[in-house]
């Protein structure tokens, strides 16, 4: 009776965690995004949400549930809260006392003095319980008409109704707009209206969005994975300062980080150097005007926007001979020629390089069969490591943030490495692991071999990595996995003395 009991409370507790893994924490009753160009070269941007909040976790886990947040330019913008209020379960509104609005130096402009002006309003809610529902509503009337947004559609829990709206208070200002990962929505669940010239674009816009689904949270998933919706009235007046910029003020410190290793090499140095020393501030372009410091402001501030250190990475990189430029939907990224092939690098961390645009659809192919002195670490009690050579066209991915199952799509790269490199040992080194020759091959993914002898004072390593797919569907997962982690399971060799 005692092991029927056990086991049937054992499974009502399964059972119940089951449900309770499916509840989202909070759910989205309204997200409203919704811009007015006035006549006289001005905007109105308004926002709205309304959030209910279903689990603890949503107020303890999410930086955007219990506090909202509203960063804005005092020199170019204005905020109006329209309304805040808190509706709790049984209806009663709560609505937040004006000693809840705290301004202050928004975080992400700290240690640089060009954002001091720089402000955030923050709304600390009140009268919260399970089941209530959060209402912000404010305005930010802006000095300038220009629209270059980006508004995910789906979020970090579902959404119910998402609206995006554009006005325009005089014909000539046309609003352009694109959805990428359009195909991963449901249609009957997307409504729309617009005015104006549909090949030149439209003078207003009204879309309206049901029943978004939690955005998933996986590591490299494609880049339109996401739905998201792009908003732009004609390419603001920033954009071309990005073309063949050059920066020759850091010569001195750029022949110090530069002057050695392969063109790869040098260009990555470059851009950890500005990572490194750089401050990051955080800014969203809109609050700037979508403007952004020249390559030697940053240099001499010491300090950036993601956007600025990404003119700076490109500037540094084209007066060293390269040839680059910023790229990415937030210009926060530096492509960079190689060949034929052009690379994107991250400006806000020091990610490996990888294929961009076009050249993701030819196989980054890298044949290598030479002789090389071996570079070693010296480890205790006599024992020292090989440090094997870094690939060129590897993909981007990190094994060790592949879980066991996934349920979404994973980009990477096609590649062909052929490596096969003889490395020269001082006198009196050998291997302490036995040699080894492991490799693996499913048909229509790609292979791997990995290939480790020594004869003698030398030791030859092969590393050869085909795949055959950019992108890795659910069902191949599994085999990509495998490979991936062969693949990144030998980086170095351990030496003893004889």
């Amino acid at each position: 009776m005692k092991k029927i009991l056990i086991i049937g409370l054992i499974g009502l507790i399964g059972s119940m965690a089951v449900v309770q893994g499916q509840q989202p924490d909070a759910v989205y009753k309204l997200l409203r995004y919704e811009w007015t160009m006035n006549s006289d070269g001005t905007s109105d941007y308004h926002y709205r949400h309304e959030v209910q909040i279903l689990r603890n976790r949503a107020l303890v886990a999410y930086a955007d549930k219990g506090e909202t947040f509203v960063v804005y330019n005092p020199d170019l913008e204005e905020v109006t809260v329209n309304e805040v209020y808190t509706i709790q379960k049984d209806g009663t509104r709560v609505n937040m006392p004006q000693n809840a609005f705290v301004y202050q130096l928004p975080s992400q402009c700290t240690d640089c003095g060009r954002f001091n002006h720089m402000r955030e309003l923050a709304m600390v809610h009140t009268g919260m319980e399970l089941g209530c529902t959060i209402v912000v509503d404010y305005t930010i009337h802006r000095q300038y008409n220009f629209i270059y947004e980006s508004i995910p559609l789906q979020r970090d829990c579902p959404v119910e109704k998402l609206e995006v709206l554009v006005n325009s208070n005089h014909n000539d200002m046309e609003v352009k707009y694109a959805i990428d990962g359009f195909q991963y929505l449901n249609p009957d669940d997307v409504t729309s209206s617009e005015s104006g010239n549909a090949d030149e674009g439209a003078t207003s816009l009204h879309y309206t969005f049901t029943n978004l689904q939690q955005a998933p949270n996986e590591p490299y998933m494609p880049v339109d994975y996401l739905p998201t919706m792009r908003l732009f009235n004609g390419t603001p007046e920033f954009v071309p300062a990005f073309d063949n910029a050059r920066f020759s003020g850091a010569q001195d410190v750029m022949s110090q980080i530069a002057g050695r290793g392969s063109k790869r090499d040098k260009a990555t140095a470059i851009r950890d150097f500005v990572v490194d020393n750089i401050h990051l501030n955080d800014i969203p372009p809109a609050h700037l005007g979508y403007t952004h410091a020249t390559a030697e402001q940053v240099w001499l501030t010491g300090c950036g926007t993601a956007t600025d250190k990404a003119v700076l990475v490109a500037a540094l990189l084209n007066d060293e001979g390269f040839e680059a430029r910023v790229l990415g939907d937030n210009m926060d990224e530096v492509g960079v020629m190689f060949d034929t092939l052009e690379y994107r690098m991250s400006v806000r961390n020091k990610a490996p390089m990888y294929l961009y645009g076009k050249a993701e659809d030819e196989v980054a192919a890298c044949d290598i069969k030479e002789s090389r002195e071996a570079r070693l670490d010296t480890l205790e009690d006599g024992f020292y490591r090989l440090k094997l050579d870094p690939l060129d066209g590897a993909p981007n991915i990190n094994a060790k943030r592949l879980a066991l199952y996934r349920t979404t799509t994973l980009h990477s790269t096609l590649c062909d490495i052929k490596s096969n490199i003889s490395y020269t040992l001082p006198k009196g080194l050998k291997m302490v692991a036995a040699a080894q020759n492991r490799k693996l091959d499913f048909e229509g993914v790609g292979s791997v071999e990995i290939s480790i002898k020594q004869s003698g004072n030398k030791v030859r390593v092969v590393r050869n990595l085909k795949l055959d797919k950019g992108d890795i569907e659910v069902s191949d997962y599994s085999a990509y996995r495998q490979l991936i982690a062969l693949w990144q399971s030998v980086d170095s060799v351990l030496l003893r003395q004889k």
